[in-house]
């Protein structure tokens, strides 16, 4: 597979947590503003508090699974505290989640089995975008940055409110990372329409590795409609031009609670990565970046990867139900096997990726390979 390393910034696994929590009972915003124009950037530099721990050997690899899209109450349009965040992934068997509170670097606290890694979701909502998008005229310029080596004091103001192009927002989300770390990924990038194939490549080709192709929170704009693509075909447009980019699926977090009511907009745990990784937020970044994981909706898979000049991808032992294994290769699907298991060998040029499909519809995306 292609890989890269972005983290010669050695951070550390355990981030440093001195940034104040807000009060329990300060109020709750269900919208999320952009802030003033002219508001202060506060993005500084975040040095680590001791050297990393050197070990004798490499920690071991294995799959963990996390998510890369969590909010928590310092968001500003979710209720619930941090504390209570953790314990409901830890209850259901996470191995780490990114925390992404709009425009907020929020204060980590770590749980008892769950590694929370410091991260931040640029948010910037402005109107009338070029190209253009829904006839409503909204347009969401919306990156998460994963794991975090700066610090943002308040509220962060990053946007570009100086053109209606999309690239130079996006460009601006870009300009922030330098300051902040972390891996750039582009959120829900059907929401309101406006991404293309083209569109999408060229900010792969501007530094973007990273994209959304499962939101459960927008599972409408994930699937497209008569006039605009699935996720999927936009996610094939620019990999056939030769970029790098990973797909992404996240449950976008804002609500923790089991309830099917109505009110609850954006449920837990509707999508997650798992990356073959060792324990510790370092090794878990360093694959994310490398492309070494999978996203899935709920199927669980034993193996992703490439062996030798074939992709092969097996479902995980005990898993129930039938499954059919579609690999496509550059944009077109060229095999389809019903059953867990598969192996197909890379194409000379371009790239071969697989879609793991349950009978009951959820599914697994493993990544793009090359030769």
């Amino acid at each position: 597979m292609v890989a890269c390393a972005l983290f010669a910034c050695g951070a550390p696994d355990v981030p440093n947590s001195s940034i104040p929590r807000p009060a329990e009972d300060a109020p709750i915003s269900t919208e999320i503003p952009d802030a003033p124009a002219d508001a202060e950037v506060l993005a500084t530099p975040l040095l680590p508090d001791a050297a990393p721990v050197e070990t004798a050997a490499p920690a071991r690899e294995e799959w963990l699974k996390g998510s890369t899209h969590v909010h928590a109450r310092p968001s500003g349009d979710s209720i619930t505290p941090l504390p209570d965040v953790i314990a409901w992934y830890e209850k259901r068997g996470y191995d780490f989640i990114v925390l992404t509170d709009h425009n907020r670097t929020t204060e980590v606290v770590q749980g008892k089995s769950l590694l929370v890694i410091p991260g931040i979701e640029l948010t910037h909502n402005p109107s009338n975008c070029i190209p253009p998008g829904d006839p409503s005229g909204k347009c969401r310029i919306h990156v998460n940055l994963l794991g975090v080596t700066g610090r943002v004091e308040g509220k962060l103001v990053w946007a570009n409110r100086k053109t209606q192009e999309r690239i130079p927002k996006y460009d601006a989300a870009l300009e922030q990372q330098k300051a902040l770390g972390g891996i750039a990924q582009i959120n829900h990038p059907n929401w309101f329409w406006g991404m293309t194939g083209d569109l999408l490549a060229e900010l792969a080709r501007r530094g973007f590795r990273h994209v959304e192709i499962a939101n459960a929170a927008f599972e409408t704009w994930n699937a497209g409609d008569k006039d605009h693509p699935d996720l999927d075909t936009l996610w094939d447009a620019a990999l056939a031009q030769g970029v790098t980019l990973w797909g992404i699926a996240s449950d976008d977090a804002h609500d923790y609670t089991d309830s099917k009511s109505p009110k609850v907009k954006y449920p837990a745990g509707g999508g997650w990565v798992v990356v073959k990784a060792a324990r510790g937020q370092a090794s878990i970044l360093a694959a994310l970046d490398a492309g070494r994981f999978y996203s899935s909706n709920g199927v669980v898979l034993e193996r992703a990867e490439v062996d030798g000049d074939a992709l092969v991808v097996e479902v995980a032992p005990g898993e129930r139900g039938s499954y059919t294994i579609d690999f496509i290769e550059n944009g077109k699907r060229v095999q389809r096997v019903t059953g867990t298991t598969a192996r197909r060998t890379l194409p000379a040029s371009g790239y071969l990726r697989a879609l793991v499909t349950r009978g009951d519809g959820k599914k697994a995306w493993v990544q793009p390979a090359r030769r």
